[in-house]
């Protein structure tokens, strides 16, 4: 079931932890540049370890069509900077369903981690990556991982997260 919150973040985050407290597997969404108005409860969420999931949208400070307002800068930073909470920035669609994956394995202590998770996702249009080419997206489950390799000792090393993948896999290719 869904409960629409409209522009009331504080609020949605406040229920979803209520949520959890009972034992229901919570998650909500909004905008990335409005996780200010969730961290609060988002903050509450990583002290008490509860396994709720954020979806914050829009992640990109390119996106531009709802003006500067909208175009989050210092949140992505901000939000790996709190205790206990899981960032999640996946770069195309296997990511996404695999950083899902992570999200809802989290609380089964076979990873041995807990509190909430931040899945920041984009509304940009993004490429597939050919993962017949490049690694597989199993690799989310570790961090971070090797997207493409060089052959020996590499001249600089690009390093990159959500829907600025893209733009390293065209360098690389370069």
């Amino acid at each position: 079931r869904n409960l629409h919150f409209g522009i009331r973040e504080h609020a949605m985050g406040a229920a979803m932890n209520g949520m959890a407290l009972m034992g229901l597997r919570s998650y909500g969404s909004g905008f990335l540049i409005f996780s200010d108005y969730s961290r609060p409860t988002l903050r509450l969420a990583s002290l008490m370890e509860l396994p709720v999931v954020y979806i914050f949208t829009h992640d990109s400070i390119g996106v531009g069509e709802d003006g500067p307002t909208h175009q989050p800068i210092e949140h992505l930073a901000s939000l790996r900077a709190i205790p206990h909470l899981t960032v999640l920035r996946p770069a195309d669609s296997n990511e996404v369903a695999e950083a899902w994956k992570v999200a809802m394995e989290i609380h089964k202590y076979t990873r041995g981690e807990r509190g909430p998770v931040a899945l920041i996702l984009s509304r940009q249009a993004l490429p597939t990556i050919d993962r017949s080419k490049y690694a597989p997206a199993s690799g989310v489950k570790q961090g971070a991982y090797v997207l493409a390799d060089t052959m020996g000792t590499p001249d600089v090393i690009l390093m990159a997260t959500g829907s600025e993948v893209q733009w390293c896999m065209a360098a690389y290719e370069q």
